[in-house]
């Protein structure tokens, strides 16, 4: 892959601590309130990957070359995509992150466990520091819902995932091995008006679908986990985030004062 690797990496101007990685556009979901409905362009960053997929040093480049890669403190790997898709390049280039800054930088993995139906295994916990696993529904029919998943049983493969990391958990703690940080999440579709317009279009108003947010929270503690809940993206292709502060933000890490209290729980 020899073009620009500018797409690989991005910045959020509320985090200027983290990297973000773009591994992958492939996803097992369509979900409603997906940022990706409304193009590619994300703060900025235009995240297409046109088809191209990157490889292990493609993304060790990009990440040598970012601005921020001497004062990085945590490297989130999400994207457009469901990362662990694509397993082997994600775990790859955790062990460069790890072998170049040891523990001084948390490694997140952001993944909707689906995955799990092609690749049932678990040695991505070898690398990472927190993985971040989206629920996004209190039932099966309320996720198939909002999530719009390209999988049979798509629900019953992520509680299976869900369990299996639990196990996971006891086992490592009988062994006394260290577990990474496991968080649950939600997306809040109650703000109607900030679902893309693609992801709408069939329901009235006062009528989309919600999480019971406070059913996901009982099914995050009943695994022992905490639920984020995430607010819906509203203004990231508006004009105001192409004022220069936040375009230095954007490609420096360097997060202007209305940035500091962002309360979309990235």
């Amino acid at each position: 892959m020899n073009k620009s690797k500018t797409n690989l990496v991005y910045y959020l101007p509320c985090r200027p601590e983290a990297i973000y990685l773009n591994v992958t556009a492939e996803c097992l979901n369509n979900c409603l309130f997906c940022i990706k409905r409304d193009g590619p362009v994300f703060f900025g960053h235009n995240l297409s990957l046109n088809g191209d997929v990157p490889g292990v040093q493609d993304f060790v480049e990009a990440l040598l070359a970012s601005p921020s890669w001497q004062s990085v403190k945590e490297v989130v790997i999400c994207g457009m995509g469901e990362p662990l898709l694509r397993y082997d390049c994600v775990c790859d280039v955790c062990t460069f992150i790890r072998e170049s800054k040891g523990n001084e930088v948390r490694i997140r993995v952001d993944t909707s466990g689906l995955f799990w139906a092609r690749e049932p295994r678990l040695d991505i916990l070898d690398h990472v520091d927190i993985l971040s696993i989206s629920l996004n529904g209190e039932s099966a029919s309320k996720y198939v819902e909002l999530c719009q998943p390209k999988l049979h049983d798509a629900y019953g493969v992520l509680m299976r995932f869900l369990r299996g990391l639990k196990a996971a958990k006891v086992e490592k703690k009988r062994q006394g091995i260290c577990f990474p940080r496991i968080r649950l999440s939600v997306v809040d579709t109650s703000e109607e008006r900030c679902i893309p317009r693609s992801g709408r279009k069939d329901y009235e108003l006062g009528t989309f679908p919600a999480p019971d947010i406070e059913a996901c929270k009982r099914i995050a503690a009943d695994f022992g986990w905490p639920l984020i809940v995430k607010r819906l993206f509203r203004d990231s292709c508006d004009d105001v985030w192409k004022e220069p502060a936040v375009q230095e933000a954007l490609t420096h890490g360097i997060a202007p004062e209305r940035c500091r209290e962002c309360s979309y729980r990235h």
